[in-house]
Parts: C-alpha cells; structure tokens; sequence
C-alpha cells in the first residue's frame, strides 16, 4: 500500500470500518512515499490501526501551515483535525477512481444495510463475505436493467452456493426444482431464502430438496434405493 485510496480499500476488502483506522503525520517520514509502513510489503491491516503518512507528498498546500516546525502546541487537536481531513481526501481518492457501476454497488449495499430492501435483505446480506456480496450488487444491478431472470438466479445460484443444480420445467415455466448436496441448515437455507426472494418472480414455485436427489425417471443415478426424495 503506497497511496490513501489503497489502504481505504483494503479495509473494505478485510471488512475494517474506515473509522478503525486512524491517519497521522510521524516525526519522521519518507519524501518518496504517501504511506510509510512499518513493513514495505505489508498487505494486510490490523482492526484498529494507525497509518503514518507523508502530507505534503500530495496535499502541500493544505498541510503546509499545519505542521510548521516552530508549532508545538495543540498537537491532540491537531492530530484530530488531521486524520479528519486525511479521511475525507482518501473517500475523494476512492470516488475518483470508481467506475459507475461501482458507485451504484455501493448506494446499493447502502440502501439495504439502512432496510430499504426488506428486513430479510438487511438480516441475510452479512451472511455472504465482501466479494460473495459484491457479485450479488452486480446480479442486482443487471436485474433492474432486464428485470427478474431465470438465467441470473442461475449464476447467482452458481456463485454463490456449491453443490447444486437446478432444475427449470420448460413445459411449466413457473416451475423450478432445486437440488442442494448438502445437509439442511439455517445458514444456507436464509441464503437460500435471499437468491429465491431477490432474483424469482415469486409468482412461481419453487421446490428444495437437501441431501438426497428427487427420482427422475430413466435416470438411474437419482432412483438409487435410500439415496432419493420423493416429489
């Protein structure tokens, strides 16, 4: 991490709140870097820590009063007022840089970790990781361009949940079947619960089996004696 916006981002990435990190200017620092770590090839940052960094590599002008040699006094307020204004330029950096999508990914998480989506939304979106929920803004995003798809609940489903396969009736388009190879449990049942509500049209139905596959006739495989559930 050599820049603001990088150390910004890699919070997000770790699940860190931005206000867990807390910027300010060391005694010494480096002319050559924006952010002088302890370690140069540090990747990862800690809950709550402190990142020293060089002000004047790209804000000269607005620090250049701040840290006047002679000025020893308020050095608490100081070191407030400056990890208040580093936040802000680093929020700048990462908006700067986003593409749109990305802005409408984050309004998006906004609204719905505020519950504008629903109460199961709010619940169930912690329960994905950082890029699980990013991959699920991206299926939000194309589904209020084309509206609700078989064909992005399918990659969501793909994505999002191993071991499955699902199941469309051509003949009876409202009909999906959905096989899960694993253990029914109440984490993956609310995400299960979360992909149905979020990318069906409820007006369909939808029908989960756990474990054990459904017998389809003519497929040997699904109509093993113990190993099948009945539909």
């Amino acid at each position: 991490m050599n820049y603001l916006w990088e150390a910004v981002i890699q919070a997000g990435s770790q699940g860190i709140p931005e206000e867990n990190l807390y910027f300010c200017v060391p005694e010494v620092f480096s002319a050559y870097m924006e952010i002088s770590n302890v370690f140069l090839n540090q990747n990862g940052l800690e809950p709550e820590q402190s990142i020293e960094i060089n002000p004047y590599y790209r804000f000269f002008e607005i620090f250049k009063d701040l840290y006047q040699p002679d000025y020893q006094q308020g050095n608490e307020l100081r070191g407030s007022l400056t990890n208040l204004i580093v936040h802000q330029l680093a929020g700048n950096d990462v908006l700067s840089g986003m593409t749109k999508e990305e802005y409408y990914k984050k309004l998006l998480l906004q609204d719905i970790e505020l519950g504008r989506n629903g109460a199961l939304a709010k619940e169930i979106i912690f329960l994905f990781d950082i890029e699980e929920q990013q991959i699920i803004l991206s299926g939000m995003l194309r589904q209020y361009q084309t509206g609700c798809s078989v064909d992005i609940f399918r990659e969501m489903m793909g994505a999002l949940i191993p071991d499955h396969i699902v199941y469309h009736n051509n003949e009876r388009s409202s009909e999906i079947l959905i096989y899960i190879g694993r253990k029914r449990e109440e984490q993956l049942e609310k995400k299960l619960q979360f992909l149905i509500s979020g990318f069906l049209d409820m007006a369909g139905n939808v029908d989960i089996y756990y474990e054990y596959h459904f017998g389809i006739i003519g497929v040997g495989e699904t109509m093993m004696i113990d190993e099948i559930a009945l539909c």
